[in-house]
């Protein structure tokens, strides 16, 4: 089974903790944006805005752009053309975790947002609070 931990995002400067995943410590959020296509790098910045509006708790972005995930409790997406956003608030832990993904693979994304959710869940029951750890772009510490 894999290792969870929690790095705080960089673009969480607010009140509520957003954080991207670690899973075997590889920062998840980082690597989607290590191994992005240039054409889609400024789709990708635009959710370091809508990282930062829920960190300080203001109001989200327009309907059109956002969605609750049906079936995945605390799970919503935001959408850019070609991206996706997926945040998972675990209300009972105090964890807002994000996620990034590409729109053609939008269903196998969230497929995996939910086993992610069990898994998390399950670590957290087994061995208490998820580690949040400081990382340096690519290194851990």
């Amino acid at each position: 089974m894999p290792k969870f931990a929690l790095t705080l995002s960089q673009f969480a400067r607010g009140s509520v903790k957003v954080y991207n995943l670690l899973i075997d410590n590889i920062d998840q959020f980082e690597a989607f944006e290590d191994d992005l296509e240039d054409k889609y790098y400024s789709q990708f910045i635009s959710f370091a805005a809508t990282i930062s509006q829920i960190s300080e708790n203001k109001k989200p972005p327009p309907k059109g752009k956002r969605r609750k995930l049906e079936g995945i409790d605390g799970a919503a997406e935001m959408r850019s053309n070609d991206l996706r956003l997926y945040y998972l608030t675990l209300k009972n832990h105090g964890y807002t975790i994000c996620f990034c993904g590409y729109k053609k693979n939008q269903k196998k994304d969230i497929r995996k947002l939910n086993n992610l959710k069990r898994k998390l869940e399950n670590q957290i029951l087994e061995h208490g609070k998820l580690e949040i750890k400081k990382i340096n772009k690519g290194k851990s510490s």
